[in-house]
């Protein structure tokens, strides 16, 4: 008795996801010229060591038969499942491609040639052998079979040809209503190509049946929308099914954080950094209590992340702010000079910095901190202001009093008691006509 082989779907290429699975012996086309006494034996050692998946023994013993029979279509698709499963793509092509030359009705020979196509990137050939394998009719499996090949063409097409793949998609889900692969597959190329409606639609006919993807999905695509309510309504029924996913519910964090609810974010993640070694979650809930203006918890949780290795720039410029709220001025100060330092581009940092060197009288890093910013962003009165006083602070006047006429221009009555001192500094620091 013949075998049935698809290619395992592993075995295609990355960008292709075949929906073919292997199969059950079956009974398969016999060659036309009449076999020698020894080759049904022969074609029974092989399949028997295919079974065994002692793959080298059974190309060997293949081939040798092929030597002999070279019209029979069963050992050549035998031969090319053997070549398939040794990562022999190019070789296993050719055997399958002269089964199917050998009986063009074969469905399985045809289907496993437009895998292994597939596999070798060719994705045009596999196409076109694909197409020509939905007309032909499975020698096991029927409409699933059917489905199935519809399913892996429209994977193989939908790079280049996305409407036509979408009805493909289609077919394969009309023959086998009861697989999700190819609304899935269909609502995935929906959002990919701007049709985001329709894929809202398909996501959720399969996340209502429980399909986890799918809910997984349809979040992400929700919160890309920036709708927030159908994205925390789906997060909480995914949740209430898997109570245990952790990720779920930082995920959870994530979206009451996006909606500014802070305190209902605190809560969940609170308890789950307690019972939790993950760094991950515990820079979550550090930043959740920077933005929530618990300056110590943040710090607290910082510090101790701090302690455990090397940290990003965004990390120690979040520290600093924390230690900078707290008026722990030297601390937050050599945070955000490490910011910096790492990502010379971190704009909004440079300010922050210049307060706090100013604070701890570190006048000359406040002008280098100012001086930084000014490459990135255009004054302001504030920066006018800072880089005044610093100056003043260093008895360097004539700068100082460039920055405080800059100031004052800049502010327009904004600012009144700042103006004021710029006023009365500089009458103390210019000298009198």
């Amino acid at each position: 008795m013949g075998l049935i082989r698809i290619i395992p779907t592993v075995l295609l290429a990355v960008c292709v996801m075949p929906a073919a699975a292997q199969t059950r012996p079956a009974e398969k086309p016999r060659p036309k010229a009449e076999p020698q006494a020894s080759a049904p034996d022969t074609l029974q050692e092989a399949e028997s060591l295919l079974q065994k998946q002692q793959y080298v023994e059974a190309e060997e013993k293949l081939q040798s038969l092929i030597g002999a029979q070279a019209e029979n279509p069963q050992a050549w698709f035998d031969l090319g499942f053997a070549q398939s499963h040794l990562n022999k793509t190019a070789e296993s092509i050719t055997a399958y491609k002269k089964a199917a030359e050998l009986s063009p009705k074969w469905f399985e020979a045809s289907m496993n040639l437009g895998l292994a196509l597939a596999k070798a990137g060719n994705l045009a050939d596999a196409a076109g052998t694909l197409k020509i394998t939905v007309t032909l009719k499975p020698t096991t499996g029927g409409q699933l079979a059917l489905s199935r090949t519809w399913l892996t063409l429209a994977q193989v097409i939908e790079g280049n040809q996305p409407q036509e793949a979408l009805a493909d998609y289609q077919k394969a889900a009309e023959l086998d209503p009861t697989n999700i692969e190819p609304q899935l597959g269909a609502a995935k190329l929906m959002e990919q190509t701007g049709d985001l409606a329709g894929a809202e639609q398909k996501y959720l006919n399969t996340a209502e049946i429980g399909n986890g993807e799918s809910v997984k999905r349809l979040i992400t695509l929700y919160l890309k929308q920036k709708r927030y309510a159908d994205a925390e309504n789906w997060l909480r029924k995914y949740m209430a099914a898997n109570p245990q996913n952790m990720a779920a519910q930082v995920q959870l964090v994530k979206l009451l954080e996006a909606q500014g609810k802070n305190k209902e974010a605190i809560a969940i993640l609170e308890p789950i950094n307690n019972a939790s070694a993950d760094p991950k979650v515990a820079r979550e809930l550090a930043g959740l209590y920077l933005e929530g203006k618990q300056y110590e918890a943040a710090a607290k949780l910082f510090q101790g992340l701090a302690q455990n290795g090397t940290q990003d720039a965004q990390f120690h410029r979040d520290y600093g702010m924390a230690l900078l709220h707290q008026l722990k001025y030297a601390d937050a100060q050599a945070e955000l000079l490490k910011a910096v330092q790492q990502k010379p581009d971190l704009t909004e940092v440079y300010m922050d910095l210049a307060y706090a060197a100013q604070q701890n009288k570190n006048h000359e890093l406040a002008i280098r901190a100012l001086d930084a910013r000014a490459k990135f962003l255009p004054e302001t009165p504030g920066t006018y202001f800072l880089r005044a006083t610093a100056y003043d602070s260093l008895r360097l006047y004539k700068p100082a009093a460039t920055n405080y006429k800059l100031f004052l221009t800049a502010a327009a009555g904004k600012f009144p008691d700042q103006e004021f001192q710029a006023r009365h500094r500089l009458i103390a620091i210019e000298p009198r006509k």
